[in-house]
């Protein structure tokens, strides 16, 4: 049993990351397109190039505006940034310029550390709502398949609100087809009671509980002993895509250092010296919010009662600090974790879907 928000990784950390090439043009030079979608309004003539780091912002706003509930900051992107490119893991990205310089529309796609396939990619792809309608993303569109075509990609990936049906039927006209489904859910942090759950505040027997931030101050080294842990959880999640384990140096600097780390709202639950369970939660831009990272428990633990105690741990936290609302996201297929966030009142907001398309590969 466990619970990853395989959408957030991919919404918020697959405009992820790898290597720039700050100034190239697209396969070598800068296409100027104009291309007519069903549906526009009129045709719109932009520049396809490549990111530069000087297009944070402008990458970041977009993002923001196409995805208001799960904003990200600049500080963030470039942190990710980092992190996939010391990685080693592949990530190219675009800019839709228009013809008085603004970029309006942004395109990325990368090889996935946590579902890793040479030849697989997640994508994203958003344009300025202004600027929406006008062909811009049929030519971010026709660069990308170009770009996988000369990589001899197999598989694309991307994940997209249920709700949005018009860009659901847009990407199913290209050959996207729905893969799986997940739920993003919310808790009211200031309504939630927490004695409708006494028998769950005590500590299952046999357990202790501690914070990373505890682990830290002890031995830093122990991050190495929850990093297998995560791994072993991990791969019990229902995905798309095999379960692959990223490097403990990512894992370790988003636990540790990373802009949403979180530290002493990450409890650990151990059997003696080792860890069974683990129920963390991370910082994101709303400064109201908090996101669980993950909740997880080991198969031989699972039916104690710790994954319910720390998930009750990690919501007290959030009610001490402030903090109205925790959001998280659940697979449709987990069904023992949908049920305890059902029980402590996380209510359904939106279904995401996975989509994606195989491609001719090599």
């Amino acid at each position: 049993m466990g619970s990853r928000s395989d959408t957030r990784p991919l919404l918020k950390r697959a405009a992820p990351t790898g290597s720039y090439m700050p100034g190239e043009s697209v396969r070598g030079r800068v296409r100027s397109m104009a291309v007519t979608e069903t549906g526009t309004t009129q045709r719109a003539t932009v520049a396809i190039r490549a990111f530069r780091p000087e297009d944070y912002p402008a990458i970041v706003e977009i993002s923001n505006l196409l995805l208001p509930d799960h904003p990200r900051s600049v500080e963030e992107t470039r942190f990710e940034d980092e992190q996939f490119t010391r990685g080693n893991f592949f990530l190219r990205r675009f800019v839709a310029v228009d013809s008085s310089g603004e970029i309006v529309g942004s395109l990325s796609f990368n090889q996935m550390p946590w579902a890793f396939h040479p030849d697989r990619y997640a994508v994203w792809g958003g344009v300025r709502p202004g600027s929406q309608r006008k062909g811009v993303g049929e030519s971010l569109y026709t660069v990308l398949m170009d770009e996988l075509e000369d990589r001899k990609a197999v598989a694309a990936r991307t994940w997209v609100r249920e709700s949005t049906g018009e860009t659901t039927a847009w990407l199913a006209r290209r050959g996207f087809r729905e893969l799986h489904r997940s739920w993003g859910s919310r808790l009211d942090v200031a309504a939630f009671d927490a004695t409708r759950f006494s028998e769950h505040a005590r500590v299952p027997a046999g357990i202790e509980v501690v914070t990373l931030e505890d682990e830290m101050a002890v031995d830093p080294g122990r991050i190495r002993a929850v990093y297998e842990m995560d791994n072993e959880l991990s791969a019990d999640v229902p995905r798309v895509d095999p379960y692959t384990s990223p490097p403990f140096e990512m894992f370790r600097d988003f636990a540790l250092s990373g802009p949403q780390a979180l530290p002493a709202a990450c409890f650990l639950a151990k059997d003696g010296d080792r860890y069974v369970g683990v129920s963390s939660l991370e910082r994101v831009e709303s400064q109201d919010t908090l996101h669980v990272g993950f909740t997880g428990v080991r198969r031989e633990c699972r039916g104690r009662g710790i994954a319910m105690h720390l998930k009750l741990r990690a919501i007290g936290y959030a009610k001490r600090h402030g903090y109205r609302w925790i959001t998280t996201g659940n697979s449709s297929l987990n069904a023992p974790m949908l049920g305890i966030n059902t029980k402590l009142g996380f209510a359904k907001e939106t279904v995401w879907l996975v989509m994606g398309k195989d491609l001719g590969g090599a």
